[in-house]
């Protein structure tokens, strides 16, 4: 079951489109990224190796470690330059 957006995100979302929005668990202090099935299609649509990585590690997750939300933002702007870089 797929979890409900509430009016605070779903604003944040909004007013950010096509971009990640950051949504923090503040009882584990994990962040996570919220973004549109959309965004996450088109920006792998001509590599079909990414997408299928991607998908993959939407399943089942990269690390199972925690990282910070410094870390996941480093970590998602290189992913996403890095795609970009591959579709120019």
């Amino acid at each position: 079951m797929a979890a409900k957006l509430s009016p605070e995100l779903r604003q944040e979302i909004a007013d950010n489109p096509g971009q990640a929005v950051p949504l923090v668990d503040e009882l584990s202090n994990r962040t996570y990224f919220v973004v549109g099935e959309e965004f996450l299609f088109l920006a792998v649509e001509q590599d079909k190796a990414s997408r299928a990585r991607l998908l993959a590690l939407l399943q089942e997750g990269e690390e199972s470690a925690e990282v910070s939300r410094e870390e996941g933002f480093a970590r998602m702007r290189a992913k996403v330059q890095e795609l970009k870089d591959k579709s120019a």
